[in-house]
């Protein structure tokens, strides 16, 4: 008896500790996104508007793959795939074509993310 309620208070444990871990985890991603887009911010002129935007598109895209990877019988690459592309087609929507180029080529790290400063 002792057992079996001890079982009992374990499992509500754990089911009540479940949404704690997603809110910690959706926290960690939106402050991720926040500097994220703040430093893109600096690098390319992008409206507010648009910079909210970007936030939650990127926010969805982190969300989504963090669901892939803790799916357990689901097939990982091409839902993660699938999330990509859907990504940057919301980017494309979002950004004029330079804006776009620039924010791709920012993001992929094709160009400098902190200016470097010569000495005479």
């Amino acid at each position: 008896m002792k057992r079996n309620i001890l079982l009992i208070i374990a499992f509500f444990a754990l089911i009540i500790n479940v949404p704690a871990q997603d809110s910690i985890i959706k926290g960690v991603f939106e402050e991720f996104v926040e500097d994220k887009i703040s430093s893109v911010q600096k690098a390319i002129p992008i409206t507010k508007e648009q910079a909210i935007a970007l936030k939650k598109v990127e926010l969805d895209y982190l969300l989504g793959v963090n669901d892939a990877e803790h799916c357990f019988l689901c097939r990982k690459k091409r839902r993660i795939q699938k999330l990509k592309s859907r990504k940057e087609e919301q980017l494309k929507e979002i950004l004029s074509k330079d804006e776009y180029i620039k924010y791709d080529a920012f993001m992929n790290r094709k160009i400098k993310r902190h200016p470097i400063y010569m000495d005479n």
